[in-house]
């Protein structure tokens, strides 16, 4: 079932509580799509003790993420990750040969493939843990027509944004089956009010500001207004 909750915090938070409501243990093999520099899956291998692997189509994303890893080995030596550059749409082969999974997170990365969300579930599914593994998300998901959140997508950069019917029908084409999650809809929008007031605040003459100001806000008034939903998604492998 989803669930209301009121958390707040930093992306590392976020990432505990995807490790928490999936149950991360020191025995998970864990892969973060999307990992940007890779710190909070890195928290992750620190707190709970399992094996962690990160994906970034950004080649310097995966260079700050292997700086911060010689840096967690410094006070753990034993911390097991490593990251790869790549796409969702087609997972590297190195990452491949780590399958499966006991879990894939993918946090606020995958609504920017909405548009081709079966390629993207094709791939998760085909990494996974056949017997038990597990699909947690961070998502935005529609709760009106799509007609209605077109300014929504042109200020997120996306080409679509799904309802949550048609996410349950997409994972189920791909072999998955929705289990729950959390609405997060109250920690959506403090925290890209956050985003937004430090964006106007501490660099309000730079270039991208007012690009940057104008996502958040949009993020902020669509969620509030009720078109659209932040919600952690819960997946698993049938």
């Amino acid at each position: 079932a989803v669930v209301s909750t009121q958390s707040t915090g930093s992306a590392w938070n976020m990432t505990a509580r995807l490790a928490e409501i999936s149950n991360i243990t020191d025995q998970s093999r864990v892969l973060d799509l999307g990992c940007g520099t890779g710190a909070p899956v890195l928290d992750i291998a620190v707190k709970t003790g399992a094996s962690v692997a990160g994906v970034d189509i950004a080649d310097g994303h995966i260079e700050m993420a292997n700086e911060f890893l010689a840096k967690y080995r410094v006070q753990h030596p034993d911390v097991q990750a490593e990251f790869h550059a790549g796409s969702y749409f087609e997972i590297p082969d190195e990452v491949k040969a780590l399958a499966p999974f006991t879990h894939v997170i993918m946090q606020t990365s995958i609504f920017y493939a909405h548009h081709r969300i079966d390629e993207v579930l094709d791939q998760v599914s085909s990494v996974l843990d056949p017997e038990s593994g597990v699909l947690v998300t961070t998502d935005f998901l529609r709760k009106v027509p799509l007609s209605e959140v077109s300014e929504f997508l042109k200020m997120n950069s996306m080409s679509t944004v799904l309802s949550k019917e048609e996410m349950e029908a997409a994972l189920k084409r791909n072999g998955l089956e929705y289990t729950g999650g959390e609405v997060l809809d109250s920690h959506c929008v403090k925290c890209n009010i956050a985003k937004r007031e430090k964006v106007e605040t501490i660099a309000p003459q730079q270039p991208e500001s007012e690009k940057f100001a104008a996502k958040f806000r949009t993020r902020e008034e669509f969620v509030r207004d009720g078109k659209i939903s932040f919600q952690i998604v819960m997946t698993r492998k049938t």
